[in-house]
């Protein structure tokens, strides 16, 4: 998701959240946010990505440059609520966040394969494990927003290591 230095400020706005406040909640410097709205530098990819991944799961939506009207945000209807709860299967490998579509239960299925692929690192414990889709659950919900109109089967929801680092 690209967003301009203009949609970081209006939803930060929004959110009524200061730049450390989206700082920490995009695991990123307060630095990145300050120069990124200040417009002295573009923050690399996967962090440009992990604070519109943050402020999308605090939602709001950013609205793309359409018919020469500029670009936007606002806040949204989601459709997808969860439990901030991980459980960690070691027996299959699997870390499980209960959710909700449409007013249906389902059960989001993260491989920890995918998790220790995404941060580049091998956790060793449950702990470990749950700390790290803690920290980046911005992302794991704003994969289950974008896929769970077509991917959920029989309940289930697997997010890959794709749909966590899709733009």
């Amino acid at each position: 998701m690209q967003i301009t230095a203009d949609q970081c400020r209006a939803a930060r706005s929004l959110l009524n959240w200061t730049q450390e406040q989206l700082a920490a909640n995009a695991v990123v410097s307060r630095a990145t946010i300050a120069d990124f709205e200040s417009s002295t530098r573009q923050p690399m990819k996967n962090n440009l990505r992990s604070i519109a991944d943050c402020m999308f799961a605090a939602g709001v939506d950013f609205i793309p440059e359409e018919g020469g009207l500029g670009v936007g945000v606002r806040f949204s209807k989601r459709k997808v609520t969860y439990v901030k709860s991980v459980r960690i299967d070691r027996f299959n490998h699997t870390a499980t966040i209960p959710m909700r579509f449409a007013g249906e239960d389902f059960a989001c299925i993260i491989d920890l394969d995918a998790v220790d692929d995404y941060h580049r690192a091998n956790f060793a414990t449950d702990e470990e494990f749950a700390k790290a889709i803690t920290d980046t659950f911005h992302h794991v919900y704003a994969a289950a927003e974008r896929y769970a109109s077509t991917h959920i089967e029989d309940g289930r929801l697997l997010v890959t290591y794709d749909m966590l680092r899709e733009n």
